[in-house]
C-alpha cells in the first residue's frame, strides 16, 4: 500500500465526447460495462490509492459526472471537485490546474499524481511503481516532478528518404520512432504550484496547457524525471479509431 497522507490524485475529466459520438463528457465514454473515469479510478484504487482523496477537475456538463461518482459512494473513496467556470470550455489543463489550487481544492502541502481518464493503462500496477519511481528520483535527484514516457511511438504518417536528386529512394508506411513520448500520467511536489502560479496565465485568451509551459522549464532546469513504460502498456483514446481499439483490446482482456 502507499502511505495515505502525502498523496492525493487529480484526475483531469473536464473534456468533451462529441468527436466520439456522444454529446457527455468524454470521461463517461463507454467500453464495455465501464465508463473512461470508472476504468481510471479502479486503475488506481487497485494500486493501493484507494484511501487517498480523489479531486476531479470537471467543467463540461459536469453535473453527468457528479452524478456518476455519487460522491465516491460508486468506488467507496472520498471525491472533491474542481468544476471550471462557465464559458472556459478548452482553456487547458494548466488553467484548470491553477484554477483547483487557487481555490484551495488542490491542497498545496501534498504532492499530486496527475492522469486522465482517456489515457488508459494496460499495466496493472503502472501507479504503485511510477509514485515509487518518483519517490527515488525525488531522494537521489531533488527532482520537482516526474512524467511518464512510453519508450516508442507510431508515427501517423509515411516517410521518405530521398536522395541529392529527391527521387525516393526509401518509403516506410507509419514507421516506429523510438522516441520517448509523453503519455498523461505525472506526479508534482508541491514546489511545482508555485511554478504554476508563476507561469500559467489565467488572463490567457487561448488554452494554456502544463505540458508546453510547466515542463519546459522544469526541464531546463533538471528538475523532471522520465519513467519509461512499454507502449503496449498504454490505450490513448483521442479519435474515434483509437477508441474502437480500445473496446477490443479491453474486452479481450476480460474474457
Amino acid at each position: 500500500m502507499i502511505n495515505g497522507n502525502d498523496t492525493q490524485i487529480a484526475i483531469l475529466a473536464g473534456g468533451m465526447g462529441k468527436r466520439l459520438g456522444i454529446d457527455a463528457p468524454k470521461c463517461l465514454l463507454s467500453i464495455g460495462n465501464s465508463t473512461l473515469l470508472d476504468i481510471c479510478i479502479e486503475g488506481l484504487i487497485k494500486n493501493g490509492f484507494k484511501d487517498k482523496e480523489f479531486i476531479l477537475l470537471i467543467g463540461y456538463k459536469h453535473e453527468m459526472v457528479r452524478r456518476h461518482v455519487n460522491d465516491g459512494k460508486r468506488y467507496g473513496i472520498r471525491v472533491k471537485y474542481s468544476i471550471d467556470p462557465e464559458n472556459n470550455i478548452g482553456w487547458g489543463k494548466g488553467k484548470a490546474f491553477k484554477y483547483a489550487l487557487l481555490n484551495n481544492i488542490i491542497d498545496r502541502s501534498k504532492r499530486t499524481l496527475v492522469t486522465f481518464p482517456d489515457d488508459i493503462m494496460l499495466d496493472d500496477g503502472i501507479y504503485a511503481r511510477f509514485i515509487q519511481d518518483h519517490l527515488e528520483a525525488v531522494s537521489r535527484y531533488g527532482v520537482y516532478a516526474s512524467i511518464a514516457l512510453i519508450d516508442k511511438v507510431e508515427y501517423p504518417y509515411g516517410t521518405a528518404k530521398l536522395d541529392e536528386s529527391n527521387n525516393i529512394v526509401e518509403f516506410i508506411e507509419k514507421p516506429i520512432l523510438t522516441i520517448p513520448t509523453s503519455i498523461g500520467l505525472y506526479v508534482f511536489e508541491p514546489k511545482v504550484y508555485d511554478i504554476i502560479n508563476e507561469y500559467i496565465d489565467m488572463d490567457s485568451p487561448k488554452a494554456v496547457e502544463l505540458e508546453s509551459v510547466i515542463f519546459p522549464i522544469l526541464a531546463e532546469k533538471g528538475l523532471l524525471h522520465g519513467f519509461i513504460i512499454d507502449s503496449s502498456s498504454w490505450l490513448p483514446i483521442n479519435t474515434l479509431k483509437e477508441y474502437e481499439k480500445a473496446i477490443k483490446v479491453l474486452v479481450n482482456r476480460t474474457r
